[in-house]
């Protein structure tokens, strides 16, 4: 028997999956010709397309998508095979790790378009 609070999870953990998912299916194509847009003119194309604020802004949104989908996707291999502290833990680490990734992102694009 599922209590409320897990059910409540179970849909907000599915809606914001769908969402992710309609980010990443929406911002692929936009990503990608952007991208090849850029390297056409080579590296210097590429550095001046991530260095411009719109497309940092484009590329980091795109990221955020992708990555929060990944991770939600991998908590649900960690809820469907794990349970306990194992679960817990495995749940901690990987919004840890996706956090790392995404700032890792977010400085790499963020910092030098605007310093």
């Amino acid at each position: 028997i599922m209590s409320a609070t897990t059910k409540h999870r179970g849909t907000t953990h599915h809606k914001i999956h769908s969402w992710t998912g309609w980010g990443v299916i929406i911002g692929l194509p936009f990503a990608v010709w952007s991208a090849l847009s850029a390297i056409q003119t080579g590296p210097d194309g590429v550095l001046a397309w991530l260095s411009s604020p719109l497309g940092a802004i484009g590329m980091l949104a795109f990221l955020t998508a992708a990555l929060w989908y990944c991770k939600l996707e991998m908590d649900e291999v960690i809820m469907d095979y794990f349970s306990g502290g194992l679960r817990r833990f495995g749940l901690l680490k990987n919004k840890a790790v996706a956090l790392i990734l995404w700032l890792c992102c977010a400085v790499g694009l963020i910092l030098p378009t605007f310093f």
